[in-house]
């Protein structure tokens, strides 16, 4: 039987969207969607404060989540470490806490901030670090990095030799000043670092990000961004760029302003011919006529200069008020950039409602279309079930903090988020999070319906997901490498105070079939299509084209004579408007008449196609 599909709404209004999948009641959502926050910085962490009071509500129906498992994934997690962790929020942003090797695929590298103190300074806090040398299978805990010192917020990368790089914030070394510093071991899992230290004033170059230079003859090493850590909204908002020179010593060429805003809302990436990408989201201070949109900017001569900023997404405060906030991640699929980002619902002033429904989207330069209204929601209230975020305020919202990947050939794209679920019982209910994931074959132009890949039962906390940039493929068959955190209790230790948390950091694959491509023909068409497969008859290869008005989930089958499902060429994908090409190869099916099924929305359409051979 031919499952429903829900018509994704590409513009978003407060009137108008369905809340089909949600397990609250419209009065829960219509509070829910008032409850303004402040942002507020809380040691080096941020945190929402509820304006008025916390919302205290218990959603209606717990059970929904069990349906949007998947028969196509298959999901394997492997448990890091026994420490019982009290520095529980990973990241302000979208994480980076996992690196695969792509000359060396064996080869996986992964951290995570911990904290054994229960108390509420956790002088103990570090990055822990594991490396794996089978895909996964079994990781060895190397050791802190740094041996010693205080530490948090890092990012993993790696050096051509396989050898990992990661970049941090803390007050270790000759200086006490919390600040921006990268590490470099010495090879592949060993955990013998040399640090390189860009110096700076105390809590003014902390969270960050950072991108390796090609090729390694270059003068400059690598890129980084650095943001000051203060409270949001205020005169010391501000964050900085700047370039290592060396490897093997602290050599930089100095720190400079650009336009993002701070704690980690901003992502780095490096194209195939090494053009360098900066995507963020703009600082409220010194740029409020463009709070909350997103830019980008892209360097072809190693980040010594960059092309003017292109505003990739805008933020309208007179229409829907979504805008950017905290998730940012990027790569290049070849020398093509790849965006996802999330919006959330904001007024002005650092507030934002993390209980009125929000979105994911996608951006690339090779979608059809002009900036800043190029981009695509991949994830929202339509295609996946709602639920505001309550209780915990860890600048969150219903979906959020995006991370993207790609498989190792670079054919496939993967984004995997944070979705809010059911809240904890009591006067101080949070949200539980899961885990979802969506993949495309095709550039980010379509994308599969976003499927949740953590477990429901028992009920825990999944959250802080990263992918990795690259992952390997074998045939047909994807595996997206991620980390994430699970607790028993949902929200923050750190922002919540919460006795009970018990933090741990695992390891995830999930094998997934490759993505089927769909090519863009035309970016318009005027009513829905299903055309005539050519050539017809074919042997063993023909062509279906169909058309789409508007943005839709689609799901294309192809049958035998006798009603028999023998093909699934597009599995409820979301597909931009337009007029569409999928290829179907039957050399594994006998000559014949078939048939084949599109539906999209309300719109169901079947054509009849022999094979001759």
């Amino acid at each position: 039987m031919l499952r429903k599909l829900f018509l994704l709404i590409v513009f978003f209004c407060m009137s108008s969207v369905s809340f089909s999948n949600s397990i609250y009641s419209k009065e829960q959502i219509d509070e829910l969607s008032r409850k303004e926050s402040k942002i507020i910085l809380n040691g080096d962490a941020y945190m929402g404060e509820y304006i008025n009071g916390a919302p205290h509500i218990v959603p209606a129906n717990r059970n929904f989540h069990q349906s949007y498992y998947t028969d196509n994934a298959v999901v394997s997690f492997y448990q890091l470490s026994d420490i019982r962790n009290y520095y529980d929020l990973q990241s302000n942003g979208s994480a980076i806490q996992l690196w695969q090797d792509p000359a060396n695929l064996d080869n996986m590298h992964a951290i995570y901030m911990s904290s054994a103190d229960p108390g509420r300074t956790w002088p103990d806090r570090t990055m822990q670090y594991f490396f794996s040398s089978n895909r996964g299978v079994n990781w060895s805990y190397v050791g802190n990095a740094p041996a010693s010192g205080r530490s948090g917020y890092g990012m993993i990368t790696g050096l051509p030799s396989g050898a990992a790089l990661i970049a941090l914030h803390g007050g270790f070394g000759a200086s006490t000043n919390v600040r921006a510093q990268f590490l470099v071991d010495a090879f592949a899992g060993l955990g013998s670092f040399t640090i390189l230290d860009p110096g700076g004033i105390a809590n003014k170059f902390s969270w960050p990000k950072v991108v390796l230079t090609q090729p390694s003859s270059a003068v400059n090493k690598f890129v980084f961004l650095t943001s000051s850590l203060s409270t949001a909204g205020t005169n010391e908002d501000s964050a900085f760029m700047n370039i290592g020179t060396s490897l093997s010593s602290s050599s930089f060429t100095g720190y400079k302003l650009i336009n993002a805003a701070q704690a980690e809302t901003y992502a780095l990436a490096r194209g195939a011919d090494g053009r360098i990408g900066i995507s963020y989201i703009v600082d409220e201070v010194r740029f409020p006529a463009d709070y909350g949109s997103v830019f980008y900017m892209e360097s072809t001569d190693n980040g010594t200069t960059f092309s003017t900023p292109l505003k990739i997404f805008s933020a309208d405060f007179n229409t829907d008020s979504l805008g950017g906030l905290r998730g940012i991640s990027m790569l290049y699929q070849g020398n093509s950039p790849k965006v996802t980002f999330e919006t959330i619902k904001q007024t002005r002033n650092s507030t934002y409602i993390g209980g009125a429904p929000n979105n994911i989207r996608f951006w690339s330069s090779s979608l059809p279309g002009s900036d800043p209204n190029r981009s695509i929601i991949i994830a929202d209230s339509n295609n996946v079930p709602y639920a505001p975020m309550v209780g915990s305020n860890d600048v969150e919202a219903p979906v959020c903090r995006p991370s993207i990947g790609q498989s190792s050939d670079g054919a496939d794209l993967f984004i995997a988020f944070m979705a809010q679920n059911e809240a904890q019982g009591g006067t101080d209910s949070s949200s539980y999070t899961d885990i979802y994931l969506t993949a495309s074959g095709n550039g980010g132009a379509s994308w599969k319906r976003p499927f949740i890949i953590t477990p429901t039962s028992p009920r825990m906390d999944w959250a802080y997901v990263s992918v990795s940039k690259i992952n390997d493929k074998s045939g047909n068959t994807d595996y997206i490498n991620m980390t994430m955190q699970r607790d028993t209790v949902p929200g923050s230790h750190v922002n919540t105070d919460n006795p009970g948390t018990n933090a741990k950091p695992f390891f995830v694959r999930v094998s997934y079939p490759s993505p089927i491509g769909i090519n863009p023909v035309n970016t318009i068409a005027e009513d829905y299509s299903l055309m005539q497969n050519y050539p017809n008859p074919f042997n063993p290869v023909t062509n279906i084209r169909f058309s789409l008005p508007k943005i839709s989930n689609v799901t294309l089958k192809v049958y035998s004579a006798e009603g028999k499902e023998v093909a699934v060429l597009v599995n409820n994908e979301i597909v931009n408007a337009g007029t569409k090409e999928v290829s179907f190869n039957a050399s594994n099916l006998a000559s014949g008449v078939y048939f084949y099924t599109i539906t999209a929305g309300d719109f169901r359409e079947t054509k009849k196609m022999l094979l001759l051979k």
